[in-house]
């Protein structure tokens, strides 16, 4: 073999055949991968009124008579804020079907008797994916308030309305 034909194999081998079995490599590591159950969207929240209103920072959550969840997820992780009432917002995580996350306090539950900064709303929910739409139930209490009674809630994800597509 000449010395041209063969620098051409050797380059071709490895600009062409390396790739591709890095690529085959990828591919069989990734079919192990699972996505993370979705809960992207808008949650409308059920809870006892009267029991939330009790909670320290929980009075202004339990007077909004239509509260509801926004979540933006990515992977395992996600945001969520209060769509409706005070403005608040938190981070979590996504553990197969049990979601945990964080609400800091919005400025309104500051003013509050027993609330502050340091007294987040804590929530933890399973997910149920067969059920549609999609629904959580969970408890939210309040942290660093050892006294506090946890709250039950459920929430029931909100079906986007439907799209017209124009002819």
């Amino acid at each position: 073999m000449s010395h041209p034909n063969r620098t051409f194999v050797i380059a071709y081998i490895l600009l062409v055949g390396l790739p591709i079995l890095g690529l085959i490599g990828v591919l069989k590591s990734g079919r192990k991968l699972v996505a993370p159950i979705s809960v992207d969207g808008q949650w409308k929240l059920q809870f006892d009124q009267a029991r939330l209103a009790a909670l320290p920072c929980g009075k202004a959550l339990a007077e909004s008579t239509d509260a509801a969840l926004a979540i933006s997820q990515s992977g395992q992780n996600f945001t969520l804020s209060l769509a409706n009432g005070p403005r608040s917002s938190g981070a979590g995580q996504l553990d197969d079907e049990t979601l945990k996350a964080s609400i800091a306090p919005a400025p309104e539950w500051a003013g509050q008797a027993d609330c502050g900064a340091n007294r987040e709303l804590t929530l933890v929910a399973s997910v149920d994916p067969r059920a549609n739409p999609r629904s959580l139930a969970g408890r939210l209490s309040v942290a660093n308030c050892p006294t506090c009674d946890s709250i039950d809630f459920h929430a029931v994800k909100e079906t986007p309305p439907a799209r017209r597509v124009a002819h």
